[in-house]
C-alpha cells in the first residue's frame, strides 16, 4: 500500500483555520461534483476546472503538471479527507499528494504560517510521559500496536514521514510513524485525539 502524503497547514488562529477549512470544503465539494458530471474528469489534457477556479481566486495559475494534480486511487468523494484540529488543517487521500506545492502556495496566501507534506507535530503538554501513555493506549485499543514507535531522540525523526513530539520545556518524547504501509493510518487515527491541545508544525525549536 502506498504511503500517505498529506497536505498540512498551520494557521495563526482557529478562526483563520476555520475560514480556510470552509474554502477547502467548497473545493472538495466542487471537485466531487466535477467528477460526477464531467464526461472526462480524469483527462490529462487539461487542468480540472475546479482547480483552475480555486487558483484564480488566490492569484495563482494552476499548472498543468503531474505534481499539482488531484490524483487518487478511487473517486474523490470516497478518498479525499479534510480534517481540522484547532489551528491545523490536514488534507489527504488514497496515498497520493493533493495539489503539491501549488496547493501549499495557495494555503500560504490563505494565511497559513507554515505548510508541510511530511508532518512533524509538536504538542505542548504538562506531563509528556502521561500524555504519551494515553495516546499509545488509544493506538493499542485501535489495533495499531505494531504501527508506531516511541523514541527519545529528535535525531530519530529525520527518516520518518510523520511524528508527534510531546513537550514540556526540555522534556520531550516522540511518537513516530513511518511509510511502511498501514503505519501512516495510525498517525491519521491519532490526529482527532489532539483536538484542544493546539498542535503545531515543528520548526526545530
Amino acid at each position: 500500500m502506498a504511503h500517505v502524503v498529506m497536505q498540512a497547514a498551520e494557521f495563526a488562529s482557529v478562526d483563520e483555520a476555520m475560514r480556510a477549512e470552509a474554502e477547502l470544503r467548497q473545493l472538495v465539494d466542487g471537485y466531487v461534483a466535477f467528477e460526477k458530471t464531467d464526461p472526462e474528469p480524469w483527462s490529462q489534457e487539461r487542468v480540472p476546472p475546479p482547480l483552475v477556479a480555486f487558483g484564480q481566486r488566490h492569484g495563482v495559475q494552476w499548472p498543468h503538471a503531474k505534481a499539482s494534480r488531484f490524483s487518487l486511487k478511487g473517486l474523490f468523494e470516497d478518498e479525499a479527507n479534510l480534517l481540522r484540529v484547532d489551528r491545523m488543517l490536514f488534507f489527504w487521500g488514497g496515498g497520493f499528494d493533493l495539489g503539491g506545492e501549488t496547493l501549499r502556495t495557495i494555503l500560504g496566501r490563505m494565511g497559513a504560517v507554515a505548510c508541510a507534506e511530511f508532518v512533524h507535530l509538536v504538542v505542548e503538554t504538562r506531563d509528556p510521559q502521561t500524555r504519551l501513555a494515553e495516546l499509545t493506549s488509544f493506538l493499542v485499543d485501535e489495533d495499531f500496536e505494531d504501527q508506531f514507535q516511541v523514541v527519545s531522540s529528535a535525531a530519530e525523526l529525520e527518516d520518518v514521514l510523520f511524528s508527534i513530539t510531546l513537550r514540556n520545556g526540555s522534556e520531550r518524547t516522540h511518537l513516530v510513524f513511518d511509510d511502511s504501509g498501514v503505519q501512516d493510518w495510525a498517525f491519521v487515527s491519532l490526529l482527532p485525539q489532539l483536538d484542544g491541545e493546539d498542535p503545531r508544525l515543528s520548526r526545530d525549536d
